[in-house]
């Protein structure tokens, strides 16, 4: 009869638990049960960190390269995309979109993805700088535009 009770019990509170804790999430007994936390907030966390310290990179290149006379501005842009990039490829997919089932159809996709983003600030940056623009604010217009875009399309079909 104790057992029937505590089958009872256990059942009613089953029944009582919130939405979270049946989807998964650890119980108040601290036992570890996968997280529901979408994986879409670490993605976006890392899509971010990454995302920032490539940028940096992007923009700090892009201007010495630029503003000191060494290139211009279109060979800056793409010296300093094409830098930007092969550091943002691979900790995007080391560490964001981990669990790539294939690096090599990922990186094929990438470079179409950078083919076209390239095009796209390349051409921007220059018309926009031609048209009086300050190269730094051409630069960080085209590279909003560009992560806009780039976490749905990591997310969605280049890491996939």
């Amino acid at each position: 009869m104790e057992s029937t009770e505590a089958q009872q019990t256990e059942t009613q509170q089953g029944a009582m638990s919130t939405p979270a804790q049946s989807e998964g999430e650890a119980g108040s007994d601290g036992s570890s049960k996968t997280s529901a936390r979408p994986a879409i907030v670490r993605q976006g966390f890392f899509y971010l960190v990454v995302g920032c310290t490539s940028a940096l990179i992007e923009l700090v290149l892009f201007q010495v390269l630029y503003q000191f006379g060494i290139c211009s501005v279109e060979v800056s842009n793409i010296i300093a995309l094409v830098t930007a990039t092969t550091y943002n490829f691979i900790l995007n997919g080391r560490v964001t979109f981990k669990g790539v089932t294939s690096p090599v159809r990922s990186l094929i996709k990438y470079l179409i993805l950078f083919a076209f983003n390239m095009t796209f600030t390349t051409f921007t940056i220059s018309w926009l700088v031609g048209m009086g623009w300050d190269s730094l604010i051409a630069k960080l217009c085209t590279m909003a535009c560009v992560v806009l875009w780039n976490f749905v399309l990591y997310r969605k079909v280049v890491f996939t």
